[in-house]
């Protein structure tokens, strides 16, 4: 894991099964539909914002990222969204 998405404890964090506005939820496989679900790495100062603002932090992590259009992408040098 990059060292610029762990936190000086060395926590990483994700949010998971962000909606995306770019790619299908289902893909077709030889043996049936498969789901997809986003992982989206947190940067430090996103996970402190959740952490500090709990679920409400979380869904409005997730909005924010969704907004910007990076829900499937985990850049490792962005801009954080919180």
């Amino acid at each position: 894991m990059s060292k610029s998405l762990a936190t000086e404890e060395g926590r990483v964090a994700v949010l998971m099964g962000i909606a995306s506005r770019t790619k299908p939820g289902l893909s077709s496989t030889p043996y049936g539909e498969v789901k997809l679900v986003t992982l989206k790495a947190l940067l430090p100062s996103e996970l402190a914002y959740m952490l500090e603002h709990g679920a409400e932090g979380q869904t409005e992590l997730a909005r924010r990222v969704v907004e910007n259009s990076e829900e499937r992408l985990s850049l490792f040098r962005r801009t954080p969204v919180a």
